[in-house]
């Protein structure tokens, strides 16, 4: 299943970057934690998006979604309260995986409903250890490491609200004077420092609809490598 600006190409790769670091490992951006899945140590993930932590502890505990859903469900779901089946249609039936960003169709005929489907299956057996929460990155969890991947700067906007990106950063500077944490983005304030870096190619069109390549970075603040 996609998520919009999600690491689902690169995920393993990130994984095998950060597993290094002993204790506990923390995501509070988790998305459809294409790298936490890859982490053997004890997890805790979470996201301010209250649908999609409710689709993630349900998958975790067994729930197999609908193999179809149609337009008419989408749409009506799009205004429901927030649920794992909103969430499964918000993002497994969309456009590109952008939360309700457009009911996915192809002439082809795809069931992206079914798509959905296989690639939550193939995440279960991956999560069953895992810890859920839905709050804001703020909030003072106990990790070891802990791995950001927010929204980034000049891009598509939060499906939760506004993202700060100033008080993003400062709130790492804090955070990494007592646990190793990693954030992935483009750039990055002075006094941080890229441990890793790698061209993608993003989920963003340009003018002549072709995809567009970015280097996608893992960034540190300095004190982390001292």
């Amino acid at each position: 299943m996609r998520y919009f600006g999600g690491k689902a190409r690169i995920g393993k790769r990130l994984a095998e970057v950060l597993e290094p670091q002993q204790g506990r490992y923390w995501e509070p951006f988790c998305g459809m934690f294409s790298v936490g899945r890859h982490i053997k140590s004890p997890r805790y993930a979470s996201d301010a998006h209250p649908d999609l932590i409710l689709l993630l502890e349900a998958i975790r505990d067994g729930w197999v979604p609908p193999h179809t859903i149609t337009e008419d469900e989408y749409n009506a779901l799009k205004t429901d309260p927030p649920s794992r089946m909103r969430a499964f249609a918000g993002f497994g039936c969309s456009n590109s995986g952008k939360f309700f960003g457009g009911y996915a169709r192809e002439n082809s005929g795809r069931n992206f409903a079914q798509n959905a489907v296989n690639s939550l299956g193939k995440l279960r057996p991956l999560i069953q250890d895992v810890e859920f929460g839905q709050h804001q990155y703020t909030e003072n969890i106990d990790a070891d490491t802990i791995y950001c991947d927010p929204p980034y700067s000049n891009t598509t906007g939060f499906t939760v609200g506004a993202f700060d990106t100033q008080a993003f950063w400062k709130w790492v500077m804090i955070r990494s004077e007592s646990a190793f944490v990693v954030v992935s983005e483009y750039t990055a304030p002075k006094g941080f420092v890229a441990i890793w870096e790698k061209e993608v190619r993003t989920d963003m069109n340009n003018s002549a609809k072709q995809k567009i390549n970015r280097v996608e970075k893992l960034f540190v603040h300095e004190s982390n490598l001292a």
